[in-house]
């Protein structure tokens, strides 16, 4: 006989029938109530906040799980930040122009899209171990975008002012293929499988390149929505999502095209992210907080959060294995320098406020 048992007939024998039930009764309704009482997850809030300083603008973040880096363009280099300690690990330099970096798959090489002054433009090869360039390969003019398709093992750079895209082969850093663009190209992404997607801003459309074939293969028009800026996958559900400058945040089926607004989004909203393994999307607000949303269903997601941060802080990319995102931004000013009127009075970074901004929980 259980102790359980022994218990009850101890209770039978020194209890009466309507005390025993009452009892009974009120030990099943706790044990339930505890059983349903979800166990609460803890918030995200701001963990940390690294002042890095340094002059310059900055670019699109790129981070490198396994060696635990983040890499930042600023203007004229780029800067190299170990995320277990926030300190600067070294910075690659002799670049003039540099918006976007993609790593390659091997661990050895980071690439670099360098604008220069607009009129010749070039991807550049850095060492991930020397941090030291060892190569520059000309692209088409005004390379923003770039990405690394580990099925093609391509790198991919999308040019803003020739409206096409420059393939490069990553195992000869030589270029491959020149694929004309429709449009204006802006944000792009791939699926790690042989395909790419690149918003075309003015068109209101996304389309997808086989980077194995090098060649463009579907063009979607987003309607009614318009202006699709920044982009995020998920690669299990065959979905991307954009924010669109009719403040909506759509999910974009990487198979079909289809179009299904999921949330609203803020004004100018910045960077999009989304961690696959804990169903969360991200999307940065300018105006100084983070939103996170969670997949409820394949196409219904809530709000989960809005997160405080700064002003300005639109840059960002989220770390797949905790869910911890990364934002920068600066403090700001008015150009104090000789420069136009329209340049004076814009925001300009306070040179030695630039900082990285750690949401996690």
């Amino acid at each position: 006989m259980t102790k359980v048992e022994n218990f009850l007939r101890h209770l039978t024998k020194s209890t009466s029938t309507a005390a025993l039930i009452t009892l009974i009764a009120a030990c099943v309704l706790t044990a339930t109530s505890l059983a349903s009482t979800p166990t609460a997850l803890p918030q995200f809030h701001v963990q940390d906040q690294w002042n890095l300083g340094g002059k310059g603008g900055w670019g699109f973040l790129v981070l490198d799980p396994s060696t635990h880096r983040l890499y930042i363009p600023r203007t004229n280099r780029v800067m190299v930040v170990d995320t277990q300690t926030g300190k600067i690990i070294g910075e690659v330099n002799e670049m003039k122009n540099i918006r976007n970096i993609a790593l390659d798959d091997s661990g050895k090489y980071g690439y670099v899209t360098d604008v220069t002054d607009g009129t010749v433009s070039f991807v550049r090869v850095f060492d991930r171990t020397t941090l030291k360039i060892v190569t520059s390969i000309p692209t088409g003019a005004v390379p923003a975008a770039i990405v690394f398709d580990p099925a093609s093992k391509s790198v991919v750079t999308f040019n803003s002012r020739d409206r096409n895209a420059t393939v490069i082969d990553s195992t000869t850093n030589q270029v491959v293929a020149t694929i004309p663009l429709a449009g204006r190209p802006s944000s792009a992404i791939g699926d790690d499988n042989g395909a790419i997607f690149v918003v075309l801003p003015a068109l209101g459309e996304i389309t997808r390149i086989d980077a194995v074939a090098k060649k463009v293969t579907s063009s979607w028009q987003l309607a009614p929505y318009s202006g699709p800026s920044g982009l995020a996958i998920d690669t299990t559900r065959h979905q991307l999502f954009t924010t669109c400058e009719d403040q909506k945040l759509v999910a974009v089926s990487t198979d079909t095209g289809h179009v299904t607004a999921i949330a609203d989004a803020p004004a100018n909203a910045g960077d999009i992210d989304f961690d696959a393994r804990h169903n969360l999307l991200f999307l940065a607000d300018p105006a100084g907080s983070l939103l996170i949303f969670r997949r409820e269903s394949p196409l219904k997601y809530s709000r989960l959060q809005q997160v405080k941060t700064q002003t300005g802080a639109r840059t960002m990319v989220v770390s797949q294995n905790d869910s911890k995102a990364y934002l920068v931004t600066s403090k700001f000013g008015q150009n104090t320098g000789a420069t136009s009127e329209e340049l004076q009075y814009r925001p300009t970074p306070i040179p030695g406020t630039f900082s990285v901004i750690i949401v996690g929980r």
